[in-house]
């Protein structure tokens, strides 16, 4: 049983991360051209995850931190989608990179999730600035912008600031 949690044990799901950021990729060039993420296409994403990382023989106890973070994503996400700040599909899809990158650390699970909201604002702060001066609307004007393209950057970003083949 102590052999599960040994850092032997231990298996970095690199192509399953590669598929899901490529995965992560098309569907933010999708929500950046049409403002929805699809459910069949989440769903694909989903199992494309975690078929990799089953193939790839993620140990028990990354497959518990891996659904762990999968979980903090969707209730995180939920919450904010309660609230109109994002779609259903979103939510649905935040459950993907986090439980990929939970597989792999649980705190890089949870810093994606961080990490995207920020460059979310970040994207959406420069953006409708932007927007409002070459306008002229006010500041009482409701401003939409994809999601999806701040949780690709934010996956993108992951590998470079945590090495995940180590």
């Amino acid at each position: 049983m102590l052999d599960l949690l040994s850092p032997a044990a231990h298996v970095a799901p690199t192509v399953t991360v590669l598929l899901v950021t490529v995965g992560m990729l098309v569907l933010a060039a999708a929500d950046i051209w049409r403002h929805e993420v699809e459910d069949w296409a989440t769903a694909a994403l989903l199992l494309v995850a975690a078929g990799g990382l089953i193939w790839e023989g993620i140990s028990i106890q990354q497959g518990i931190t891996a659904v762990l973070s999968g979980a903090i994503a969707f209730m995180t996400y939920l919450s904010l989608g309660v609230r109109g700040v994002m779609g259903g599909g979103d939510v649905k899809l935040s459950v993907v990179p986090a439980l990929v990158l939970g597989a792999c650390n649980p705190f890089l699970g949870v810093w994606w999730i961080a990490a995207s909201i920020l460059i979310q604002q970040g994207f959406f702060f420069v953006a409708s600035r932007r927007v409002r001066v070459a306008s002229g609307a006010t500041s009482g004007d409701v401003f939409v912008l994809p999601h999806v393209p701040a949780m690709a950057a934010a996956i993108l970003i992951a590998p470079l600031l945590f090495p995940i083949g180590l």
